[in-house]
């Protein structure tokens, strides 16, 4: 019964003195501790990643949008969400699939579609969807480099906030004072993404 017990103990405490002995220098005069190893990642051209941001499957994007606003697109009563988003888009996937939806309320998709496309290459991406109404976000970058367009490519400058500020005037111009949209401003914590929101 001695035995067992004593077995016990040292079974209890094997962890502990394994963990000990790891962490004892493997050379005179070397400080205990661990070799951190990375592993490098491939690059974006290897994984196929040609673009920021990523293109998406338009028919699947459509369709998304389709169900989403229901009977406001198709037509009739059926399925449809009155909270969604798509994933970044270009302003150029963004500008096609705001067309899906050609008339709600005081947003009127062709129009709001060319509105986008005076920012092709000045912002990260825009995403399209439904908060109540549509909506949009569009993603400022804090760098040259990080401007939609094609990749690789060199880290570039940062933007200047004076920079920055003005393209969110235009951006006000365009959608709210030239399309209408109800409210706009800086998403609650992401200060550089701006949200437009047109009313039913």
């Amino acid at each position: 019964m001695h035995y067992l017990s004593r077995a016990a103990v040292a079974l209890c405490l094997s962890p502990f003195v394994l963990c000990v002995q790891a962490q004892q220098p493997t050379k005179p005069g070397e400080p205990p501790g661990y070799t951190p190893e990375a592993t490098k990642l491939p690059d974006a051209s290897r994984l196929g990643i040609t673009q920021i941001p990523l293109e998406v499957d338009m028919n699947l994007a459509e369709q998304f949008v389709r169900i989403g606003f229901g009977p406001q697109v198709l037509g009739q009563r059926g399925f449809q969400s009155t909270k969604f988003l798509t994933p970044p888009l270009s302003t150029a996937q963004a500008a096609e699939l705001v067309r899906v939806v050609p008339e709600y309320g005081s947003f009127r998709g062709a129009a709001v579609a060319g509105g986008i496309k005076q920012f092709a290459g000045r912002v990260s991406s825009v995403e399209f969807g439904r908060e109540g109404s549509p909506v949009l976000y569009v993603q400022l970058p804090y760098w040259t480099h990080q401007r939609e367009g094609p990749i690789p490519r060199e880290k570039g400058a940062r933007i200047p906030d004076e920079e920055s500020n003005q393209l969110v005037e235009e951006l006000r111009n365009v959608f709210v004072a030239g399309l209408g949209a109800e409210e706009f401003g800086p998403d609650t914590i992401d200060k550089r993404k701006i949200r437009i929101w047109w009313h039913h």
